[in-house]
């Protein structure tokens, strides 16, 4: 199965994203959340459109998304259900007040600080994939 790369980013007052394997489709929504229930059919849509000879192999096969995120505060909005700026902050071993600046668009991390962050998350989805109960 194909995963698209989906590159999101904060756009005005919601978020927008494009996906390079797919030239000239971009997608711009209120929020992520929304973004995500539409990028699907709007995929289909826009491979519907193409002529025959722009068609690539993948596109007639399923395929799934693989979301990457250009700032940090579509990042936040995007899990904001899950993960909060403090919480995240946490995770990723950065300080509170730094956070908000990034989540607020203020300031913006350096290379090194999002592969924290990066690193940070992923650990934490890690460590929450290996909860289990006791049913007995």
């Amino acid at each position: 199965m194909k995963k698209l790369k989906v590159i999101v980013c904060k756009a005005d007052k919601g978020v927008s994203a494009h996906l390079p394997e797919l030239d000239g489709y971009v997608i711009a929504r209120d929020t992520v959340k929304k973004l995500k229930n539409d990028l699907r059919e709007g995929v289909r849509f826009h491979i519907e459109g193409l002529y025959e000879e722009e068609k690539q192999e993948w596109m007639n096969s399923d395929y799934d998304f693989e979301f990457v995120f250009k700032d940090i505060p579509s990042l936040v909005e995007a899990y904001n259900d899950f993960i909060n700026q403090s919480s995240l902050a946490r995770i990723a071993g950065i300080n509170e007040g730094q956070m908000r600046q990034y989540a607020s668009g203020v300031k913006h991390p350096t290379k090194r600080t999002l592969e924290r962050i990066e690193a940070g998350v992923k650990q934490y989805a890690c460590e929450l994939q290996s909860v289990a109960f006791d049913y007995a």
